[in-house]
């Protein structure tokens, strides 16, 4: 960590410049002897991706940021919280602690929070930001959080973020196949703790994640404007009951989508199939992630318009719906709509691309109409031509 980083005319420079192209600043030459262009242009594009990913760490005065790959990897400040809140107690250890943002958001919900991390450099970066950010119950390991663990007593809670890249920077779909290997440590974590929270890509299968991690009480998929950033797995070596799903998607600063079920729930069969209605629901990712299509359809009393598309529909609206919901105008064949010139195309289970839908119709994309290109029940393309539902509207439909 260069120790001229937060002195103020250099931090001046980086705000100057979060407007900047960042390539071509890479190509001049530093006006601190001090400092290599390489080391500025990392902060100015580490302070430009937490404007809105961290806004905290963001609007605090000499925040350092860690290299490019550690601040893709980093959570959202929003998810963080999120993680955070899940399971409550005094102390909590982070075993890949990273740029420091999940450590940072248990802070404010635990007495104790135990920061660890191999990287000097990364460790060295949240050892600074811990103090400004208010985080003085942190304390930080630079080492390997395996070590640690032997080494310690007991915890309230064991997080860990495992690395799913090989050396080769290959993608990894298995927790065994990840750095640290959680399968194989389990009962090493629970030597030292009753709760385990692991946090997952969200292209792990949810199954077969629940199959090698045996242990698991709580699913968890948080998704932020309508993207899934992560599923957490809460384990439980003592876990009673049925296994809990819950799912979460932060639209914005104020509004937050939640569905909720337990595993007896998943396995529901009862679904109804109906023909387009009044309105048409599409699901947030977060719970296309649980895979619960029926349990859907029989929660809001609602059709699916096919048993491939999770598209349903309904005469009544349905505000609470978790995803976007839609008044049908028109239900059309696959032809040009006439009058139609701008449309907002999705397609599901459906031939044509939305690129080759727009070329097809011959109309350009936009507007307020929105144009899902499906296959109905009957085995039959259509398009269904929609504009958002007004959800202020308090009639039953």
């Amino acid at each position: 960590m260069n120790q001229y980083i937060t002195d103020e005319k250099v931090q001046d420079f980086i705000e100057e410049h979060l407007c900047g192209d960042a390539a071509k600043l890479a190509l001049s030459k530093s006006p601190f002897p001090d400092i290599p262009m390489k080391e500025l242009v990392v902060q100015v594009t580490g302070k430009r991706a937490a404007k809105e990913k961290l806004p905290t760490f963001f609007q605090t005065e000499n925040i350092l940021y860690p290299a490019p790959v550690s601040m893709e990897q980093a959570s959202s400040e929003i998810t963080a919280n999120y993680k955070a809140a899940v399971c409550a107690g005094k102390s909590v250890v982070d075993l890949t602690g990273g740029f420091g943002v999940d450590s940072w958001a248990f802070s404010k919900r635990f007495e104790q929070v135990f920061y660890c991390e191999r990287s000097p450099e990364t460790a060295a970066v949240a050892a600074h930001n811990f103090p400004l950010l208010g985080a003085e119950n942190i304390a930080v390991f630079q080492g390997d959080g395996i070590e640690f663990l032997k080494n310690s007593g007991m915890f309230d809670l064991i997080y860990l973020d495992p690395s799913r890249r090989d050396r080769y920077n290959r993608k990894m779909h298995a927790f065994s196949d990840c750095e640290p290997d959680a399968v194989a440590h389990l009962e090493l974590f629970f030597e030292h703790s009753d709760n385990i929270l692991i946090k997952a890509s969200p292209m792990f299968d949810i199954m077969k994640a629940l199959k090698e991690l045996r242990y698991v009480a709580e699913v968890h998929v948080c998704a932020v404007k309508n993207e899934v950033k992560e599923v957490l797995y809460l384990l439980n070596k003592e876990r009673c009951g049925v296994l809990k799903n819950f799912t979460v998607n932060f639209l914005n600063k104020t509004q937050e989508q939640e569905f909720s079920f337990n595993e007896r729930e998943r396995a529901t069969d009862y679904a109804i199939f109906t023909p387009p209605l009044r309105y048409l629901y599409e699901l947030n990712p977060a719970v296309m992630k649980m895979g619960v299509f029926n349990l859907v359809s029989a929660r809001f009393e609602m059709g699916r318009l096919h048993s491939n598309s999770h598209l349903y529909s309904s005469y009544k609206l349905q505000k609470n719906f978790p995803g976007r919901i839609f008044e049908i105008k028109a239900v059309l064949p696959y032809r040009k709509p006439e009058g139609l010139t701008r449309a907002n195309v999705a397609t599901r289970n459906f031939p044509d691309t939305p690129a080759q839908v727009l070329k097809k119709l011959k109309i350009k994309e936009g507007g307020e109409d929105y144009l899902f290109c499906t296959t109905l029940v009957d085995g039959k393309p259509a398009l269904l031509l929609c504009r958002k539902a007004d959800l202020s509207n308090d009639e039953d439909g």
